[in-house]
């Protein structure tokens, strides 16, 4: 069945008068209308051809509480609404062309964005199939466990692939997955996408429409913190509604029980569904925490939670980081002691050889010392062989003198005494030796 067609309602058609009808032409004839699907808080949407007689998705800006169709013309209800209303139609233009730039398998495309009629539209890729809301209320339809986990990772793909471009998608619900002929998910309706801080905050945030069970308690709040995790609430709420049958409680609901001491309303899958594996029922049970920070804060995250292959390659990966971190640790540590090692051989060659230098020094100093002995007891040798010489010269003169003059000797010798003993002795001391004992001979 088209998504197109399980989608279409008549009687919705005929509640909606301002909606195209049939036949109508956008863009100067490039999108013929074939007939009205839905519509929301940001506007209204179409099964229409293109030029190409292909069938696509159109959706139009048209916030009806702020706006009317004349004459085929999208314009404000008022004046006090005029100045909403284009800030409204330029956020919706803006969005659209950010979001046509997503180009995944797992998300619808996107694929012009125009303005006519005074308001903005896109054209989406049309998916063959049916949303998951009526698959699993088809009592035709069974999913098996193995489908529901394969369908939950795919999408999670596509919320990791959207989140990693800085979009959160605000909207997922079962009614905004499409499963194809194939059985893959197509994540649609992106209409309600985090916008940033413009002029149309105020105007955009009275649009929004939160859903009940699937939408995590900071969306009914203006202005509060929303991330990663808030559209993974989404998802959890969603597959909670294909394990039970229903949607879990409203968060607001949940916030107020525990705000006033009571039991949280929400009943844990974890141990209820034998067909699934522990991991995947926790995941999904952690997913729906009712405060963020409790909550699984990423795509990637939930992914290696239950998906065996993935969590085994993971951990694989974490063990290879290890081991190239140890390997690299051990590395540092053998460079470390080998450069230590070097340090400390180098230390004691050098030690060595300052010991060794000091030994020589010693040495040469011993030596030097050693020498100059040497050289004085030469010397002193020298002068003892140069007196004996002269005093044999002196003997051998006094001897031939003494044979020429015998009495000049003996004359000569007394004489020789007394000038030595006139050198050696003071004359004055001698004088006062003698002078106490009477009159010196020598005087």
């Amino acid at each position: 069945m088209d998504a197109g067609q399980q989608n279409y309602d008549p009687e919705l058609s005929e509640s909606f008068a301002d909606a195209l009808k049939p036949g109508t032409e956008l863009l100067h004839g490039q999108f013929r209308i074939e007939k009205f699907l839905n519509a929301g808080g940001f506007g209204m949407t179409y099964l229409a051809r293109d030029s190409l007689d292909r069938i696509v998705v159109i959706k139009e800006c048209f916030p009806s509480s702020m706006c009317c169709r004349n004459d085929g013309k999208v314009m404000a209800r008022s004046k006090q609404h005029q100045a909403e209303f284009d800030a409204v139609v330029k956020h919706f233009g803006a969005e659209a062309r950010r979001l046509s730039k997503l180009q995944h398998p797992h998300i619808v495309g996107i694929h012009q964005v125009f303005e006519d009629n005074q308001t903005a539209y896109m054209a989406l890729d049309f998916v063959r199939g049916r949303d998951l809301l009526d698959t699993i209320e088809d009592p035709r339809m069974k999913l098996h466990p193995r489908d529901v986990k394969q369908i939950l990772l795919r999408v999670l793909e596509a919320i990791h692939y959207i989140h990693t471009n800085d979009v959160l998608h605000r909207d997922i619900s079962p009614d905004n997955i499409l499963i194809d002929g194939k059985g893959n998910p197509v994540l649609i309706d992106f209409g309600a996408a985090k916008e940033e801080a413009t002029r149309a905050s105020r105007a955009l945030s009275a649009l929004h429409v939160v859903k009940d069970g699937y939408s995590p308690h900071e969306f009914y709040i203006a202005g509060s913190n929303q991330d990663a995790s808030s559209d993974l609430y989404s998802l959890g709420a969603t597959f909670y509604h294909v394990l039970t049958g229903e949607a879990p409680p409203d968060s607001q609901a949940r916030v107020s029980a525990i705000a006033a001491d009571r039991p949280d309303p929400y009943k844990p899958v974890s141990g209820h569904f034998p067909q699934f594996e522990d991991a995947f029922l926790h995941a999904i049970d952690k997913a729906l925490s009712v405060f963020p920070p409790d909550r699984i804060q990423s795509s990637r995250e939930w992914i290696e939670l239950v998906d065996t292959e993935r969590r085994r390659s993971a951990a694989m990966q974490q063990a290879e980081m290890d081991r190239q971190i140890e390997l690299s640790i051990s590395r540092l540590v053998q460079e470390t002691n080998k450069a230590v090692e070097a340090d400390i051989k180098a230390h004691e060659e050098k030690s060595v050889a300052e010991k060794k230098e000091a030994q020589r020094l010693q040495k040469l100093a011993q030596e030097q010392a050693r020498q100059r002995k040497k050289t004085l007891d030469e010397l002193a040798m020298l002068d003892d062989a140069v007196f004996q010489e002269e005093q044999a010269l002196a003997a051998e003169e006094a001897a031939r003198r003494s044979a020429m003059n015998p009495n000049h000797d003996e004359i000569h010798g007394k004489k020789k005494r007394r000038s030595l003993l006139s050198r050696l002795l003071p004359f004055g001391l001698l004088r006062g030796t003698f002078r106490g004992n009477g009159p010196s001979d020598y005087l």
